[in-house]
């Protein structure tokens, strides 16, 4: 009966807002698909005729790229995007000018200032002119972080920095990226970790691995997981049959198919009792019971009752969420409908503003 009254009184507060306050339109309903805003630029898709045409937006929503056909725009990063043309790959500014010709065959994110290029079937890395700084002679190449990268040559991993010099040469079954001063790598022996310089640092043992999150790492083995410090020593004695890496000092377990919290000394925050949780983000995790979402915060009580159909997590201090699964709106960190359930679909705020759908289109929505 309570969650009965709790789910009426959210759908007469719906039904009391005045359409001038639920107007929070930034950017009109025009477009089939949208990626979230990165700083003033947004890349957006027009179909014409059926064929998808691409272009670039601002935050007034006005074009600074004209949408045009047999094109593709991968995400920003460090200023640039991956443009393809045709069938070859460049670089775009977010003003939407092109800083290096489209006329490779496959082109990474820039990352550390240079990225992964495709030429002649051999990866190799550019720089933002354009230039080689390590020529190309990789079976494959992933993005640089932390100033080395993992190359594939002759069928086994390594990695090199900047420079194109090997930190390790190729060894390894398969490799991760280097976060926080370590690279998970696979030999036959199982996962372990590389240190900075390149020395064998955890040694390789576990059947899974993820990369180190807030000075832990998330391992597993023999259908188990635990957290392991940088020390390779476990956090505590206990494990867990699902888990997910750190986030703001706390992390999600799952024991006998219900979740809960620890912190990072491996001590239990929240008992395993909900039916899903997520990962904390904005201070507020995502939890889930009964088919009903609902938030709590960083010492474990349930700031925002179970009573929506779906919700994300928060974002730049709003959650998108629904009581139906056909009207989506934002709430605060208070549990208040800030924007009203009146999008078909809705997806996270970044710089201020956050795609919604409505009648099959794409807009965006703003709190100004």
């Amino acid at each position: 009966m309570k969650q009965f009254l709790l789910t009426a009184a959210m759908l007469l507060l719906l039904s009391s807002i005045s359409p001038a306050s639920a107007n929070k339109v930034a950017i009109q309903y025009e477009f089939d698909a949208v990626s979230p805003f990165y700083g003033d630029t947004a890349i957006v898709v027009q179909n014409k005729q059926g064929i998808p045409h691409v272009g670039l937006i601002n935050k007034a929503g006005e074009f600074i790229l004209p949408p045009q056909k047999q094109t593709e725009i991968t995400a920003f990063h460090e200023g640039l995007a991956p443009i393809r043309i045709d069938q070859h790959w460049g670089m775009i500014n977010t003003q939407g000018q092109m800083i290096i010709p489209a006329l490779y065959k496959k082109l990474s994110p820039f990352n550390d200032g240079l990225a992964a290029a495709l030429e002649n079937d051999k990866w190799g890395y550019i720089n933002t002119e354009g230039n080689w700084s390590i020529s190309p002679r990789f079976d494959k190449a992933e993005s640089f972080s932390e100033g080395k990268a993992a190359v594939k040559q002759y069928g086994s991993w390594g990695f090199i920095d900047t420079q194109g010099k090997w930190v390790v040469q190729t060894q390894f079954r398969e490799s991760q990226p280097y976060s926080e001063g370590f690279a998970a790598v696979k030999t036959k022996d199982g996962w372990g970790y590389l240190n900075a310089k390149g020395q064998m640092h955890i040694t390789p043992q576990f059947e899974t691995v993820f990369s180190f999150s807030e000075q832990l790492a998330l391992v597993s083995s023999n259908a188990k997981c635990w957290f392991i410090s940088s020390d390779g020593h476990p956090i505590s004695d206990t494990k867990y049959d699902r888990a997910m890496p750190f986030s703001e000092a706390k992390a999600v377990i799952m024991l006998d198919g219900k979740y809960g919290y620890i912190d990072k000394q491996g001590k239990t925050i929240i008992p395993p009792h909900f039916d899903n949780a997520w990962s904390y983000k904005n201070g507020l995790a995502r939890v889930e019971n009964a088919g009903k979402v609902g938030y709590v915060d960083d010492t474990g009580h349930v700031v925002i009752a179970p009573q929506f159909k779906w919700g994300q997590s928060f974002q730049e201090g709003l959650a998108a969420v629904t009581l139906d699964y056909w009207d989506y709106g934002y709430i605060n960190q208070y549990g208040e409908l800030v924007i009203p359930a009146q999008y078909d679909d809705a997806r996270p705020f970044s710089d201020g503003l956050a795609p919604v759908k409505h009648q099959g289109k794409w807009g965006y929505v703003s709190l100004d």
